[in-house]
């Protein structure tokens, strides 16, 4: 226990003179100037992510809004000072041009005549059908097994690991 206290002694002695060392010239400057630039590239970095964001929505508007095939079509009209009096007592005829829909713009595709259609046999399903063709009596008795085999609980044997055997060397 003595040595301890000499030991303490020791460092307290050597501490003494820690205390009273001051911080580098220029330390508090040092220290703002990194804190001022910490946050101006923090500003940066949301700056750049929010002009990328108003990048993706613009791009998204643009990709969505609709695209016609006609150019649209204005109707200009006369002013009524200069247009001549109707002489025929008929209602003018106004011809009204109906955009197409969206759905008949779009082409049509090809439609099954079932769907999902149906894919080709592989070879265990075919060996499975000449099986039940053949032989049905004895088909009939392996389905049979195989459901009493569904209704038994599954059974998993405990796996065992031999241990590795080493030449010696650890």
């Amino acid at each position: 226990m003595e040595g301890n206290d000499e030991l303490d002694r020791r460092i307290d002695s050597a501490l003494v003179g820690y205390s009273d060392a001051e911080p580098l010239a220029g330390l508090e400057e040092r220290v703002l100037r990194r804190v001022r630039v910490a946050s101006r590239r923090r500003m940066l970095g949301w700056a750049v992510t929010l002009a990328a964001a108003a990048a993706l929505v613009v791009t998204a508007i643009v990709v969505r809004a609709p695209h016609h095939s006609d150019p649209p079509t204005y109707r200009v009209g006369v002013p009524a000072v200069m247009r001549p009096a109707p002489v025929v007592e008929k209602p003018p005829v106004v011809t009204v041009r109906r955009a197409k829909s969206r759905a008949a713009r779009a082409r049509r595709l090809p439609k099954l005549e079932q769907f999902p259609a149906p894919t080709p046999l592989t070879p265990e399903e075919r060996a499975l059908i000449a099986f039940v063709e053949h032989r049905p009596a004895e088909a009939q008795q392996v389905f049979a097994e195989l459901q009493k085999r569904v209704d038994e609980p599954i059974e998993i044997q405990p796996i065992q690991i031999p241990p590795l055997e080493s030449d010696g060397a650890q």
